[in-house]
């Protein structure tokens, strides 16, 4: 299956993600890769939790993207 652009992973792995956020209740997910404002957003609403990317760890404004 194919990445998608909106999410940067499939739509399966997406779903495998959610499933293991929720039941492991999940507040945070953090990605590696960098993400775009909207990536944040669209997986956030997929797993339920809010999502960060790695470099939101280091950016001292916390999570703002100018990118998006």
């Amino acid at each position: 299956m194919p990445f998608s652009r909106r999410t940067l992973i499939s739509s399966g792995k997406a779903r495998e993600i959610a499933q293991a956020c929720r039941a492991a209740q999940v507040e945070v997910a953090v990605f590696a890769n960098p993400l775009t404002k909207h990536q944040r957003a669209v997986l956030g609403d997929i797993f339920g939790c809010l999502v960060i990317s790695g470099e939101d760890l280091l950016a001292p404004d916390h999570g703002t993207d100018s990118r998006a």
